[in-house]
């Protein structure tokens, strides 16, 4: 997936059907794009989820995923 935020980290969902990535959010700290995660995807994150939410700097590091259906 080729880095398209613009800030510190970036919010990126994966839809695992389609084999697709999109930039959802972007953030200047690791708590506020957690806290847009949990704001926007709270009720969908599950363990058995198809899909993927993932917290990447912007170096491209992956620091935190989130399965959500």
């Amino acid at each position: 997936m080729p880095i398209q935020h613009k800030k510190e980290f970036g919010i990126y969902h994966w839809d695992t059907f389609d084999n697709e990535t999109w930039l959802v959010d972007e953030a200047d700290t690791v708590e506020e794009a957690e806290k847009m995660v949990m704001s926007r995807y709270g009720g969908q994150i599950s363990s058995s989820g198809a899909d993927q939410v993932d917290l990447v700097s912007r170096s491209g590091k992956v620091l935190k995923s989130w399965r959500i259906h």
